[in-house]
């Protein structure tokens, strides 16, 4: 295993440009990380769409006041590849000295600023607009760099297996292609449909358990994983060789703070999910030298 973890940009590069975003992605790429997590959900018509939210409001809210109210699974693709989302107000703060070490803070402080219940941060409008993309585009996208990035795709809908399969067997991208949930429902179709139904080979899976227990542990000995995701908050050196031990990967959530990034390199965790792409690397560049 490298003592180096693999750098994940969590939803591309949302200090340049929205999450899940076509233009934050490309961000990620173009500094170098060795991966990116999206997260995916299914459209009416069954496009699979960058998105986290169950609601589109977050992401399309304009500062003008009306939330839509409105979610994905209902509307249909050439609906949603219509709607504008704005730059301004959307992408994270800057990376204070200390770090962050409660992502909630984080996305509390940006979601507060988005919808103008900041009253240090009055919402500002600069007319820049992006919109939503297919996971189609982005896999096109990073099939034409130079180099293999990872791809941790977080499905957030049921039902997406058939669709995540066809798309992949079409592309040919399942050595660099991670399919993984933090929903236990999710995970479980995943392993009846790719392992259990073998509908596609080498196919790669994951899971976000946040926390390596007993329960996780015994479910861990009849299903296959290529990687696992756990939480600073409950990540010990133990559960790390535990899962090396059964040749499984592992990947960090977030922890966006210079004792944590000591940490992840002192555990040999073998991938780091970070908001602050820049700051991280910044960082790791003074260790190494």
């Amino acid at each position: 295993m490298s003592t180096t973890p693999y750098r994940i940009a969590h939803r591309g590069d949302s200090t340049v440009a929205p999450e899940n975003t076509r233009e934050a992605i490309i961000a990620a790429i173009d500094w170098g990380c060795e991966g990116i997590e999206i997260d995916v959900r299914l459209t009416k018509d069954n496009k699979i769409v960058l998105m986290h939210d169950e609601y589109i409001d977050r992401m399309v809210f304009d500062g003008n006041g009306i939330k839509l109210n409105k979610k994905l699974k209902d509307m249909n693709w050439e609906e949603v590849q219509n709607l504008k989302i704005p730059f301004e107000n959307h992408l994270l703060p800057e990376f204070p000295e200390e770090g962050i070490k409660k992502e909630k803070i984080l996305f509390d402080c940006v979601d507060n600023k988005m919808f103008g219940q900041d009253k240090e941060y009055p919402y500002t409008h600069t007319g820049k607009y992006t919109s939503p993309v297919l996971l189609k585009e982005i896999i096109t996208i990073m099939q034409q760099i130079d180099h293999k990035i990872i791809l941790e795709v977080e499905c957030k809908d049921n039902g997406m297996a058939p669709y995540l399969d066809e798309l992949i067997i079409k592309t040919k991208c399942n050595d660099w292609v991670i399919l993984m949930s933090g929903d236990t429902s999710i995970i479980d179709e995943f392993q009846d449909y790719f392992i259990r139904n073998k509908h596609t080979n080498n196919i790669k899976l994951g899971a976000n358990i946040r926390r390596l227990n007993i329960h996780w542990k015994n479910k861990l000995d009849y299903m296959e994983f290529y990687e696992v995701g756990l939480n600073p908050d409950f990540l010990k050196e133990k559960h790390v060789e535990y899962l090396h031990n059964i040749n499984i990967k592992v990947f960090s959530n977030l922890g966006d703070f210079p004792e944590w990034w000591e940490t992840i390199h002192n555990f040999r965790i073998d991938g780091f999910k970070t908001n602050y792409i820049r700051e991280y690397t910044s960082w790791l560049d003074k260790r190494i030298t």
